[in-house]
């Protein structure tokens, strides 16, 4: 069984909402868009693209899809992704769109919690990448196998976040923390079960 990886950067209060571009996600009257850029330096983008790199297959959901799709088939090709995302497979969760015209790209076939074990089947690793509301639906049926949790050293106050609606118990088992000059820090976590409980003393 293959494994479903979640890359995601995240405010420090947990705000997952347009880290890329100022005009990336307004829904809900989002004004912060682009907060992650100040952040990334050298090191750290080499990192991401390093692991972005370990992909088999790439998962996203509607709203990802309409954005990466339009910027990465006309992206130079001088930007690691670039060819990465263009030519790996991907699969979009959607109830709404029909069809998909990005290079190597299909519908999610059926719905979430039955076709992405089948992925996990299929390739070694799939990735996730933004996809606020396709996350819920997997935290919620339990198919995240590891995060890459990128934080950074800002707070929003308001915005779509990680761990929201579709969080249940679990426990995390850190596999590696790493800090950077800019403040930001790279957790890895290995889902581990479930949470135990006792009391302190």
């Amino acid at each position: 069984m293959g494994k479903l990886v979640v890359h995601m950067f995240m405010t420090l209060d947990g705000v997952i909402q347009s880290p890329g571009g100022i005009d990336e996600d307004r829904e809900g009257g989002f004004g912060y868009g682009g907060w992650q850029a100040p952040y990334v330096n050298a090191e750290a983008g080499k990192l991401i693209a390093a692991d972005y790199a370990r992909l088999d297959a790439l998962l996203i959901g509607r709203k990802t899809y309409e954005i990466f799709a339009p910027y990465w088939q006309q992206a130079p090709d001088t930007n690691p992704f670039t060819k990465l995302f263009n030519e790996k497979p991907k699969y979009v969760a959607s109830r709404t769109l029909t069809s998909v015209d990005w290079n190597n790209s299909n519908l999610l076939d059926g719905d979430v919690a039955t076709s992405v074990p089948l992925l996990k089947e299929r390739y070694s690793e799939v990735h996730v990448a933004g996809s606020s509301d396709l996350l819920q639906t997997l935290l919620r049926h339990e198919l995240i196998d590891r995060m890459n949790i990128w934080q950074f050293p800002v707070l929003l106050g308001k915005g779509k976040r990680f761990f929201d609606s579709g969080t249940i118990p679990a426990a995390l088992q850190l596999l590696e923390s790493r800090t950077f000059s800019s403040g930001s820090v790279l957790l890895r976590y290995k889902v581990a079960g479930k949470p135990t409980f006792s009391n302190m003393g």
